[in-house]
């Protein structure tokens, strides 16, 4: 019996839907719907073509080496000491503003996300350094929370984010202008979350007392100690912005110079050569398995018109694209509550971008602002993956707490997205200039 391919893909749907909540791997329920409904439609033979090239064709995509080279930057930087002195740095210039050191980690987190790429390991590595610190210096502890599982996710969206690369090889966008369009849309992000801890301690001064106020010399001083992160960060964001460099060789050249960075500070050390390397093969093999299964996926959807079908629907409907763009940041908000976002991500992606493109917006400004979608998402209850690492990472942390003190960034993030969808030259100004 054949089976119309728009029915076979509304059955593969259903049972990723399934074993996705089931808990079976994003990357592996891809792979397999993905084989299995190709199958159907166009016949074993071609299912099995399609995985035996599908990922090699893929993943050795030219594009693709940025990945592990950005993580491993953000390995060894995180070894080299980068973090802790720009901490210090952002300690002496922000430190006396009201909110005191949690000004201090907006600050300084959004800072690190220039160097590390990944929102998760950027939120372990605040809840291990910022945390205690913050604490430490009476910072009530639920807004201590809210301010690490909030920041860390800005990494996904400052240059060089992971998750961007991701986005622009699998939507075939440039990756130069995605990068760089989320450097202003991140730099706004962590205005808005200063502006709401000000609020906070407006209202409740004793919730984050501020630290004492240095001299000028002694905050001019303190740049000293931000040299290694200054050069780091002007080296990628100058060579993509100006055309010198491509998003590898930005990525090559940034590990190369961290690498350095750290032969001048310690020497050779193999222990941190070999964690570095460990944890850039572990999050590198994990993000292209995800990679290779949404490819496998996209093919199935393609030959079922799911796509195809529900683009020309869409473009149809008798209501304003604002609309449509607004039922679809509700969808991926009410998604990011239950499910991990950034799976979410590659499930959603080959069936809304085209629907997102017909509709005539920019996909540079759609895939900057999905990406935001997804840092909301690793904050939001009950499922945000930074509220489950600060439990994880946080001796003692009550998850109540945790949720209670992220609920007041999450109204930030909203309004931050609004201001997305109001001011879209926020997030496409930058890519408008690049050579």
């Amino acid at each position: 019996m054949n089976l119309d391919p728009q029915l076979i893909g509304v059955l593969g749907l259903i049972v990723m839907v399934i074993l996705v909540f089931l808990r079976v791997p994003v990357g592996f329920v891809m792979i397999l719907v993905g084989f299995l409904g190709f199958a159907l439609i166009r016949g074993s033979g071609s299912s099995f073509s399609i995985m035996g090239n599908t990922f090699y064709e893929a993943l050795s995509d030219y594009n693709f080496t940025a990945i592990p080279l950005f993580i491993l930057m953000g390995f060894l930087a995180y070894y080299c000491g980068i973090v802790t002195q720009l901490f210090d740095t952002a300690k002496k210039w922000v430190g006396h503003l009201p909110g005191g050191m949690a000004q201090v980690t907006i600050f300084g987190g959004a800072g690190f996300g220039a160097v590390s790429g990944s929102g998760p390991a950027s939120t372990a590595t605040l809840s291990k350094i910022a945390f205690p610190e913050m604490v430490k210096t009476g910072v009530d502890k639920k807004l201590a929370y809210g301010v690490v599982a909030s920041v860390g996710p800005l990494a996904v969206m400052i240059p060089p984010s992971i998750l961007m690369i991701v986005f622009a090889i699998i939507t075939q966008q440039s990756i130069g202008q995605l990068l760089i369009g989320g450097l202003l849309p991140g730099i706004v992000a962590a205005t808005v979350y200063m502006i709401l801890v000000y609020i906070l301690v407006k209202r409740k001064p004793d919730i984050a007392p501020a630290q004492p106020n240095t001299t000028f010399k002694e905050k001019m001083m303190s740049l000293k100690g931000i040299g290694p992160f200054a050069i780091l960060v002007f080296t990628i964001v100058a060579g993509l912005y100006s055309g010198i460099f491509t998003p590898t060789e930005a990525g090559g050249m940034g590990a190369f110079v961290v690498f350095v960075m750290v032969l001048l500070k310690h020497g050779f050390k193999w222990e941190i050569m070999k964690n570095s390397m460990i944890e850039t093969m572990k999050t590198t093999c994990m993000i292209f398995i995800l990679v290779g299964g949404a490819f496998v996926f996209s093919y199935f959807l393609s030959v079922s018109r799911i796509p195809t079908t529900l683009s020309q629907f869409l473009v149809s409907l008798p209501v304003e694209p604002i609309v449509i763009i607004l039922g679809i940041i509700l969808l991926y908000l009410i998604l990011g509550m239950f499910i991990e976002m950034i799976s979410a991500m590659f499930l959603t992606l080959p069936i809304i971008f085209p629907a997102v493109i017909a509709l005539g917006y920019d996909p540079i400004w759609f895939g900057v602002l999905l990406v935001f979608l997804v840092e909301v998402a690793l904050v939001t209850p009950p499922f945000g993956m930074s509220l489950f690492i600060l439990k994880g990472t946080v001796p003692g942390s009550d998850l109540r707490d945790i949720y209670k003190g992220a609920v007041p960034f999450i109204f930030a993030d909203f309004a931050i997205i609004a201001l997305f969808l109001l001011f879209p030259q926020i997030i496409t100004f930058l890519p408008s200039l690049m050579n």
